[in-house]
């Protein structure tokens, strides 16, 4: 088992950053074990309120992978309202609900040669984000990107 830290939170898209989001859940997996992750799709149990899941885990997690794709800030749902604009969008409740909490370590991961959003381009609970170091994750180079990650 890897490192001692605490519990880490995989936030992502599954649209625009899904399948890099599961490489990044099963690596840190193997390296930290299965209990110290979550993962919405797999830990998050059907019928329970997906909120409270969030906030829970947040409150035992000691890091937060924001994982951001090139779409992550343009992405639309079906009526054409862009995600990051609607208050339940469920990723903007998991981002800002880190970045709220002052001892998780909010890293944004960029992947598919996506660049850091300007504040902006996010809504005003989310702008401190812009203020994280990030970590970019390369297809060519996920093992050595990956290193900067094990904390």
């Amino acid at each position: 088992m890897g490192a001692k830290v605490g519990g880490i939170f995989i936030s992502y898209r599954r649209d625009d950053t899904g399948g890099h989001a599961g490489r990044l859940n099963d690596r840190l997996r193997d390296y930290y074990g299965p209990s110290r992750i979550f993962r919405d799709v797999e830990t998050i149990e059907a019928g329970h309120d997906f909120v409270e899941a969030i906030n829970s885990a947040l409150a035992s997690c000691e890091i937060q992978l924001v994982v951001i794709g090139p779409d992550w800030t343009s992405l639309r749902d079906a009526s054409g309202t862009r995600r990051l604009d609607i208050t339940g969008d469920f990723v903007r409740i998991e981002v800002a609900a880190g970045l709220s909490r002052k001892k998780v370590r909010v890293i944004p991961v960029l992947v598919s040669g996506a660049s850091m959003p300007s504040a902006d381009e996010l809504p005003e609970e989310l702008k401190d984000l812009t203020k994280r170091k990030s970590v970019s994750l390369r297809s060519d180079r996920f093992a050595d990107d990956y290193g900067h990650l094990l904390i």
